[in-house]
């Protein structure tokens, strides 16, 4: 097992899922790895599996992550029983609980539910949902940030026993560039930014506006009633809108978990964008083409929100910024600065290969030490897509 994390750092466990070891993409792990513990000082180790498989057409990346049930109340006690609070976990408003444990929000589907049938999706349609149903008063959390703000996660199945808490696969159908010092070179993705990425969604940002999504696609007695079912993650606990449906009295902003609605991350309950430009991504099928579980796509390959971009380009550097630190600092992670206080603070992948190449190296196990496991995951965490104009 790959330990990387110096102490008071999140220690990662990568293990072997074919393809990796021996190959510059296990350095590139390593060093995704490094930097995600430079920045979280949770002292957690999280595992995940990491490997090369084809996938499907456009997506350079894809991880799946562990996740387990638990109440919005208990996530909420969690976030305050921190004891190493940041600027930002002081100011951070979370959503207000109904005395049954709920929260309201804009969901898709129509008001009336016909539970005879057990239908009660429709994109096409939203409601003003209070009515402190599962889907109110649950989240599915990824079990890494069920550790990160001291919980017990629980593992079933095939992950039971090594606790895997992601899977991280690169397609083997795109080149990558390695070392990112003198560019990445045409035709090809940054490697570290990708696995930084996706390291990403294994560490949270997830969001179940993709869920209602891919409902869509289903016929509605496939579905069943969401009322009763886990969707929303803590991620989704910061994403508000204007209401511009008119969904809900008044002109106040709203949580807002719905798909194709212009949506943006908010620690203050929806009043302003984080840093002047929080937007979300709104959905692959009825949305704007990306998952929700990403920033808003830029409109071009020089300029993006963070890391947590929806896509890449051919010959692009990539870059992780405040606006990707704050996302992990509200759902449970803990900093090791201020990031309220650095809003202009950016990362590229070539200060990160400079300062971590060396350390984790250090850490890169034998080829003998790195497991090859078969395993099961619940909720997806996202795509990484290859933009369809690729820019050099």
């Amino acid at each position: 097992m790959l330990e990387a994390g110096p102490a008071r750092a999140v220690t990662f466990n990568l293990i072997d899922a074919g393809g990796v070891t021996g190959t510059a993409a296990q350095q590139g792990f390593a060093i995704a790895a490094a930097y995600w513990s430079s920045v979280l000082t949770n002292n957690v180790t999280v595992n995940l599996k990491v490997g090369y498989s084809s996938l499907g057409t456009g997506i350079i990346g894809s991880t799946g992550s562990t996740s387990q049930t638990a109440n919005v109340s208990a996530w909420e006690a969690g976030l305050a029983a921190n004891t190493q609070k940041s600027a930002l976990d002081t100011a951070v408003i979370v959503p207000l609980l109904s005395n049954q444990g709920g929260i309201s929000a804009i969901v898709n589907g129509p008001a009336n539910v016909n539970n005879n049938r057990g239908v009660d999706l429709s994109i096409a349609r939203q409601r003003y949902d209070t009515d402190n149903s599962t889907n109110n008063k649950t989240l599915s959390i990824n079990t890494s940030v069920v550790k990160a703000i001291g919980g017990t996660a629980t593992y079933t199945g095939a992950n039971a026993a090594q606790q895997i808490d992601g899977s991280v696969t690169f397609s083997s159908n795109f080149a990558f560039d390695f070392d990112p010092t003198n560019g990445i070179t045409a035709g090809t993705f940054d490697f570290i930014g990708t696995a930084i990425h996706e390291f990403g969604h294994a560490l949270g940002f997830v969001s179940g506006v993709d869920v209602y999504d891919s409902f869509s696609t289903l016929p509605a007695l496939l579905v069943g009633n969401t009322n009763s079912q886990t969707i929303l993650t803590p991620l989704d606990m910061f994403r508000y809108s204007n209401d511009p449906n008119n969904k809900v009295p008044g002109n106040a902003p709203v949580l807002d978990l719905t798909v194709g609605t212009a949506s943006y991350f908010s620690i203050n309950g929806g009043i302003s964008q984080l840093f002047g430009d929080s937007r979300f991504a709104t959905g692959t099928n009825g949305g704007d083409g990306d998952q929700a579980s990403h920033w808003k796509d830029s409109p071009g390959c020089d300029v993006q929100l963070g890391i947590m971009d929806p896509t890449d380009c051919y010959g692009q550097a990539d870059y992780v910024t405040a606006l990707d630190l704050a996302a992990f600092d509200a759902i449970g992670w803990n900093l090791n600065f201020n990031v309220l206080a650095t809003p202009s603070y950016t990362k590229t992948t070539k200060a990160i290969y400079n300062q971590y190449f060396g350390l984790s190296a250090t850490h890169v196990p034998e080829p003998s030490s790195w497991a090859l496991l078969v395993v099961g995951f619940g909720l997806v965490g996202g795509a990484l897509r290859r933009r369809p104009v690729a820019v050099a």
